[in-house]
Formats: structure tokens, C-alpha cells, sequence
């Protein structure tokens, strides 16, 4: 497997533990080797929107933790509007046992089973690299 730098976004003020939770558990739920690209504390907003951009435009794949208010999380929507702008791929992730509305514009979040999110990173992969072998 290659190793994949993942940007997770999440509301950084309440979900900072979900971000560490997902990371420790990736150490050893997931066969991919995967490395944290997200920001690791927070910074003036013109600088914090630079070193996103910057940390997004190298990352493989956006994972985006849905906590209780990710939905009107500023720079969640940010950040998902930069992938967009790079063209990166993306999904949500829901913790299990929560019913929290993940980002509304993208598809629906996925439960947090690492059976599933392993699935999803399987598929995004696949995607792209058949898109850059065409």
C-alpha cells in the first residue's frame, strides 16, 4: 500500500480529540500507511487559510470528522471549498452512536467502522489512479 497524507478537517475548537482518536486508531484499524497532513494548531486567519492551502494542495485525500457542529464550522467549509478548488477527494466520517449533520453540500457521512473507512479510502484511491492512468 502507498502511503497516503490525509487532511483531516474538523472544528478545531471541539473536535481536537476526534482528529487525535482517528489518527491513534489508524495506527492499527487500517492497512494503509497513512500519514497526518492536517494543521496541528491554530493561527491568525489569513496565515491559517496559507498553511491549509499549502498542507491540502499535498495530501492525498480531505477526511472530514463530523462532530455536533461541523456544519457551521467557518473553516471546515473552508477547507472543503480549497479541496474543491485542488481537486482533491473527500468524505465524512460520522463517530458512531452520533446522529451529528455532517457538511450539506457533500455526500452523506459514513459511520466511523473502519471496515467502512477503509472501504472509502480503497474506492477513492482506485478512482484516482484510474483517472491519472487515463
Amino acid at each position: 500500500m502507498p502511503e497516503l497524507n490525509i487532511f483531516v478537517s474538523f472544528e478545531y475548537d471541539k473536535d481536537k480529540s476526534l482528529k487525535g482518536s482517528f489518527f491513534y486508531q489508524a495506527k492499527t484499524r487500517t492497512p494503509h500507511r497513512v500519514r497526518d497532513s492536517s494543521l496541528k494548531e491554530s493561527y491568525e486567519e489569513k496565515e491559517w487559510e496559507d498553511k491549509a492551502r499549502k498542507a491540502i494542495q499535498k495530501c492525498d485525500i480531505v477526511i472530514i470528522l463530523v462532530g455536533q457542529d461541523t456544519h457551521n464550522a467557518p473553516g471546515v467549509n473552508t477547507e472543503l471549498e480549497i479541496a474543491q478548488q485542488l481537486g482533491k477527494d473527500f468524505f465524512q466520517v460520522v463517530p458512531k452512536k452520533r446522529t451529528y449533520k455532517g457538511v450539506p453540500e457533500i455526500d452523506d457521512p459514513i459511520r466511523w467502522k473502519w471496515k467502512r473507512i477503509n472501504k472509502k479510502i480503497d474506492e477513492v484511491w482506485t478512482q484516482r489512479q484510474r483517472g491519472s492512468n487515463t
